[in-house]
């Protein structure tokens, strides 16, 4: 399945709030395995699915929000 993923980097400690964001399309059948390959594999992170099919993943580390936004 093809999706628009849009990444967030979120690093409040930095003194900017706008986080650092970029846009791929990617193609995959399994979400959960491209974002386990993403991350290392003891990181902590929360997903929700929303009813509009998006799929977010956020992981809080160090002080840093990053967040995964794949859209059908």
């Amino acid at each position: 399945m093809e999706y628009e993923l849009i990444r967030e980097i979120i690093n409040p400690c930095a003194g900017d709030k706008r986080p650092e964001v970029t846009m791929d399309e990617i193609e995959t059948d399994d979400v959960d395995a491209y974002v386990r390959g993403l991350w290392p594999v003891d990181t902590h992170y929360e997903k929700t699915i929303h009813a509009s099919g998006s799929i977010v993943y956020e992981q809080h580390r160090d002080g840093v929000i990053n967040r995964l936004t794949f859209t059908p």
